[in-house]
């Protein structure tokens, strides 16, 4: 009966923290470039237990041992929006931001201009460019977002384009390794 109710009880664990990884998933679903979690289980086979612990069972006991989650990296749906400045990748890179913690990484391409003409997330953080922060001056206008990243203006009263920057994107070998800042960054693990 002991090895009965551990099972129960290794059952429950599993499926609670099921549960809370599911419930962060629904939470999120609604948000810009949000990866899912998934959970990993495994049987755990303890050979020295044995089914109701009747003498000559010869039946291991089996539990369910939670093996942690993994990042769901697979694209995701793209949405068209009327929104100028709204960017999505095509593919496994992130968008560089500089935040107060240094710079970070995210799918999100929610994108707009704060007040001191810097290109920015939703949370205010300025997306970098190859050459830095991506900024535009008081006098430019037309804003234009390439497919390959690249940021062109119409200055002032002119009619030729100017470009500001080219949104950097990062790739990384192995982007399960990338931690969870919160706020849909992600971070490298070490200062940036």
């Amino acid at each position: 009966m002991q090895n009965a109710l551990l099972i129960g009880l290794a059952r429950q664990m599993t499926l609670e923290r099921q549960m809370d990884t599911i419930a962060n998933n629904v939470a999120n679903a609604n948000t810009t470039g949000f990866k899912a979690d998934r959970s990993l289980f495994e049987e755990y086979l303890n050979s020295g237990a044995r089914e109701d612990n009747f003498i000559g069972s010869d039946r291991r006991v089996s539990y369910v041992q939670d093996r942690g989650t993994f990042r769901d990296v697979s694209q995701g749906p793209m949405e068209q929006t009327k929104a100028p400045l709204d960017v999505a990748i095509s593919g496994d890179a992130y968008f560089a931001v500089q935040t107060p913690g240094g710079e970070r990484y995210t799918r999100d391409g929610k994108f707009g201009m704060n007040n001191v003409g810097q290109l920015v997330t939703s949370d205010g953080n300025p997306v970098l460019g190859n050459a830095g922060p991506i900024t535009f001056q008081p006098t430019d206008h037309d804003i234009n977002i390439a497919p390959d990243g690249t940021v062109t203006v119409l200055e002032g009263s002119g009619k030729t384009d100017s470009i500001r920057g080219k949104i950097r994107l990062v790739a990384f070998d192995n982007p399960q390794r990338l931690e969870k800042i919160g706020f849909n960054l992600y971070g490298t693990g070490r200062a940036a």
